[in-house]
């Protein structure tokens, strides 16, 4: 068989240890005589048996028949174990087994078919602290024979060497760390919450403060109202002439001991009223002890003549003062055709008013029955005086008094100084 021959041979799909006994019925291989080529120089090449079973036989299972001399053709066909198991799904001698090699190294955890070489173990090495335990080469040499009882060895490492000391200490390390954790937390959230609420609380502080003064406030008026350190202890009376002040001060007594800020002033009206020459007053109060009360009189201005006697009247017609005989210093006022109230009597009243206390003394009667009709009668040689109506009195006494000057007290003169600007003398 030659080498063309052996390149177009058919190849066997099984192995020859696996190949069932060909069948009797199968027909024989031709024989070299039959094969012969054509050519002289070159043998023909074999008959390819049918692809048609013969005899209930497959084609595949016949084995292929080869010249006399050489060996069967295509490829040489490995020596298998009798007792292996052809893989299910797989065609049976497509690869052959190859042998397994006990001290080989199982592949690469993740990276199939890569395996790392088989490197010489010290045995004096000593593995480093926190090193792999997964080790290629920690691999212990009197390993050997219970490495080769598994397809793939596993690596073994030496005991990690553990410190008594920290891992005592590792626990309350961990404590102390999360105790400074929590700490920080809680001030940062403190923080935070002053922040988000710094509004909040100066408005609370502003609220804070003005209660604060509303209250210092109340506290202060209560003490100015009830503290024994401001009661009254003096009462003072000003603006007396014809009243006696120890008189008006002593109807005042009832207001020794009070609070400055608790005086009765109805009763200091009350007490008051009872004094027919006081017009008006007004009170005050000088801390700490002392109470101050001022008091306007009223201003007679003349008398008038009743069946009782004289009673003493101001410019609004107030009785003054009651005299069974006739009160020195005050004219009389003729109440002749008129009356008090009317408008000859406050005509009358107003020119009284004006008149100086050096004129006022030497007037012994005035009337006036109108407004514009008032006339005076002096003392004495019973000089009379035309006064007309109240309007420029001042100056109408201005006027008098130099009139009179000029003349003798003892004529009975009449002064005619309704027209200022023109007074006659009669």
């Amino acid at each position: 068989m030659t080498v063309r021959d052996a390149e177009t041979a058919p190849l066997d799909p099984l192995p020859r240890s696996i190949r069932p006994a060909a069948d009797s019925s199968r027909a024989a291989a031709p024989s070299d005589e039959g094969l012969a080529s054509p050519r002289a120089d070159q043998p023909t090449p074999p008959a390819r048996p049918s692809r048609r079973a013969s005899g209930g036989t497959p084609w595949w299972t016949t084995p292929a028949s080869s010249p006399a001399g050489l060996p069967p053709s295509g490829p040489p066909v490995a020596s298998a174990d009798q007792n292996a198991t052809v893989p299910l799904g797989k065609k049976a001698g497509r690869k052959p087994r190859k042998p397994v090699d006990e001290n080989a190294i199982a592949p690469l955890a993740g990276k199939p078919g890569r395996t790392a070489p088989r490197k010489p173990v010290d045995q004096n090495a000593t593995t480093p602290l926190g090193g792999s335990s997964r080790s290629a080469g920690s691999v212990v040499a009197g390993a050997g024979s219970a490495a080769s009882t598994n397809s793939s060895a596993t690596s073994t490492s030496l005991p990690r060497p553990t410190s008594t000391g920290r891992a005592e200490k590792a626990p309350a390390r961990a404590q102390s760390t999360l105790r400074a954790a929590v700490r920080e937390r809680r001030r940062y959230e403190k923080s935070e919450a002053r922040r988000f609420t710094q509004r909040s609380r100066r408005r609370r502080m502003a609220w804070l403060i003005s209660g604060a003064s509303v209250a210092a406030l109340v506290v202060v008026v209560l003490l100015a109202a009830y503290s024994p350190l401001l009661a009254v202890r003096t009462v003072a009376v000003e603006g007396l002439s014809r009243l006696d002040p120890a008189t008006v001060t002593t109807a005042l007594d009832d207001q020794l001991g009070r609070p400055l800020a608790l005086v009765d002033y109805g009763a200091i009206e009350r007490d008051l009223a009872q004094f027919s020459y006081i017009e008006s007053y007004s009170v005050e109060a000088r801390p700490p002890d002392t109470l101050a009360v001022r008091i306007v009189e009223r201003r007679p201005v003349a008398q008038l003549q009743t069946d009782a006697g004289f009673n003493l009247i101001d410019a609004a017609g107030v009785t003054v003062q009651q005299s069974p005989e006739r009160i020195a210093g005050f004219p009389v006022l003729d109440l002749t055709g008129t009356e008090i109230g009317s408008p000859g009597f406050r005509a009358a009243a107003a020119v009284l008013m004006s008149l100086p206390d050096a004129l006022i003394t030497q007037v012994d009667r005035i009337s006036g029955t109108t407004p514009d009709s008032v006339t005076m009668v002096f003392t004495g040689a019973g000089q009379r005086v035309v006064w007309g109506d109240a309007e420029d009195s001042d100056l109408k006494a201005r006027i008098l008094e130099r009139l009179i000057a000029t003349q003798d007290p003892s004529l009975p003169v009449e002064y005619d100084v309704s027209s200022p600007q023109s007074p006659v003398i009669r």
